[in-house]
């Protein structure tokens, strides 16, 4: 294996992430059974993904005595920088505002700690995996996906297909808003950012046809795929999406022609 990005080191701490990450899940489903003790468990994982993000800054103080540390840091340049800071928040809102940005989290979450542990050029190269700028972007984004998959663990997101809408709203109304208005203060304030990614593709101008528009349209639909995968599997046939769906067009149908 190379010395690279994908080197042993990498290999190593993914799959002890991912198991360390299965276990707990296992464990907490098994043992965990009170709502007001998952909300808990759900702040402090949520809590865990800002403070590992911005733990770099208080490292840089304390141990390197420098105050130098990048932008993502401070504000929500990258999509998983606004999942990290906004998981401790969620129980601050009530009823569907709450339902909605936990369900929008959840699916994304899931979707960046997945892919950032599996590409993860943008901070590790090879070198010392253990240098904190470094160790804490993999470290937040394993709790970023733990948080995730956490709130599908835990009861607090059901998979069905009404999901899909509240994950394409997020995108919209949370990430493009974002990343629009920061692009547009910081790149005329002498910074040169690519704020969730609306200026140059994640991979670079090299791959100009996986831009973020791209990648939202097959992020969604992957999970229409996903959920009905799921439904088939878990559901009898009557109660799955697409017949349900079918039904009420059918009893539409019957009403006017009566």
């Amino acid at each position: 294996m190379g010395s690279g990005t994908y080197d042993i080191k990498w290999l190593l701490y993914v799959v002890i992430s991912l198991v360390l990450t299965l276990g707990i899940l296992v464990g907490l489903h098994y043992t965990v059974k009170k709502q007001s003790v998952k909300e808990a468990i759900l702040k402090i994982f949520g809590v865990l993904c800002l403070l590992s993000h911005i733990s770099v800054y208080y490292y840089n103080m304390v141990v390197l005595h420098s105050s130098e540390t990048g932008l993502s840091t401070f504000f929500p340049i990258y999509p998983c920088n606004v999942s990290m800071m906004l998981w401790p928040g969620v129980f601050l809102f009530d009823g569907k505002a709450r339902k909605f940005l936990i369900t929008f989290l959840a699916y994304y979450s899931v979707y960046g700690g997945i892919i950032t542990l599996f590409e993860p050029s943008a901070f590790y190269t090879g070198g010392d995996i253990f240098d904190w700028s470094t160790f804490k972007a993999f470290l937040s984004h394993s709790f970023l996906l733990l948080t995730g998959l956490y709130a599908f663990t835990g009861g607090f997101v059901k998979i069905e297909m009404k999901n899909n809408l509240a994950f394409l709203m997020g995108l919209l109304l949370i990430f493009l808003p974002v990343g629009l208005i920061l692009n547009w203060i910081m790149n005329n304030n002498g910074y040169d950012i690519n704020a969730m990614y609306l200026i140059t593709p994640p991979l670079g101008k090299d791959h100009p046809f996986l831009n973020a528009w791209v990648i939202s349209f097959l992020m969604v639909i992957f999970n229409a795929l996903f959920i009905t995968a799921f439904e088939i599997i878990t559901l009898e046939k009557e109660k799955r999406w697409y017949n349900v769906f079918l039904a009420k067009i059918k009893a539409k149908k019957t009403l006017k022609t009566n």
